[in-house]
């Protein structure tokens, strides 16, 4: 903020928070959280499936959990690259699975008994090479269906090999969630990346269910455990406010204030006023007196009045 402005403009200017669209916000924090625990449970499981093929330890780890623009991420993937396009039927669309070529040879060769080259081999997979990764795939779509499980379940019905990212068939429009890989070898490491679209998450996906991370178990009170509950609430303290008016000062004018000042409210006498429960307004109602005590009469409820209009 510009702090060569008058006093004046600068409290009229409004913090606008920048929006970065090649990264879209599309879930909450809790929810992303939930998405890092999943893929980090998946991680574990990949590693014994890559290390029984490997013969030797591997130790993989999630890096992150990012949100992105679909074409962004196809233009990260390099060309030739190991990408594995896995139908799920389920939920009308396909996961993809990034690896480096490198490593998908490295791990053919390991598997037909050789001692594995390097991992910066920059070739398409054979025509044997690729039906080897078949059979090592199958153990890694179980892997990918099993860390989804707890929150919901789907099958994998066909696993397809694509070296270059232009023949994915990808709506560039749609976002994507992608979690991003750490493969470690010991001396050596490689990423994998494994992306979801939107679309494909949005149907499927309840945020009750993820923030818990399981469906919620609902349990059925019995006759005396219910009114007990209901004798509880029933003496239980709400603070209630009626708000006679609102006013907005600036600091300066506050400070200024003097005995004798009037203040003018912005509630106008003929309408009715706000009735506050614990701070947030639930009511309207009209002032006057009980007896010889101050009171105000309910008007509306406007929590009923809103359900009524959603209807």
């Amino acid at each position: 903020m510009d702090q060569n402005l008058p006093t004046t403009t600068r409290r009229r200017q409004k913090y606008v928070e920048p929006y970065d669209f090649k990264h879209p916000k599309l879930f909450s924090k809790e929810i992303m959280r939930t998405l890092r625990t999943l893929h980090e449970v998946m991680a574990r499981n990949l590693s014994r499936v890559f290390s029984t093929g490997l013969r030797t330890k591997v130790d993989i780890k999630l890096v992150k959990i990012d949100q992105l623009a679909t074409s962004e991420f196809v233009r990260h993937i390099g060309t030739p690259s190991a990408i594995y396009v896995l139908g799920v039927d389920e939920l009308g669309g396909d996961v993809v699975l990034v690896m480096k070529p490198g490593f998908c040879i490295h791990l053919v060769e390991k598997q037909s008994g050789g001692r594995g080259r390097g991992l910066d081999e920059h070739r398409m997979l054979t025509t044997i090479e690729e039906r080897i990764m078949s059979r090592i795939m199958r153990s890694v779509n179980r892997e990918i269906v099993g860390a989804w499980e707890p929150i919901m379940n789907f099958s994998i019905s066909s696993t397809t090999y694509e070296s270059k990212p232009e023949n994915v068939h990808m709506i560039s429009a749609d976002p994507a969630i992608v979690g991003v890989f750490r493969v470690d070898l010991g001396e050596d490491s490689v990423e994998m990346k494994i992306s979801y679209p939107y679309s494909l998450l949005k149907e499927s996906l309840n945020e009750s269910i993820l923030q818990s991370g399981s469906h919620k178990r609902q349990t059925k009170l019995t006759e005396a455990q219910l009114k007990g509950y209901e004798h509880t609430l029933s003496k239980a303290s709400i603070k209630v406010q009626p708000l006679l008016g609102t006013t907005m000062l600036t600091l300066g004018e506050l400070l200024d204030l003097e005995e004798g000042d009037v203040l003018t409210l912005r509630q106008k006498t003929e309408q009715p006023l706000e009735v506050r429960i614990h701070g947030v307004n639930k009511m309207t109602a009209f002032p006057g007196t009980l007896g010889t005590r101050k009171a105000v009469k309910i008007y509306r409820i406007l929590e009923e009045i809103n359900e009524q209009e959603l209807l």
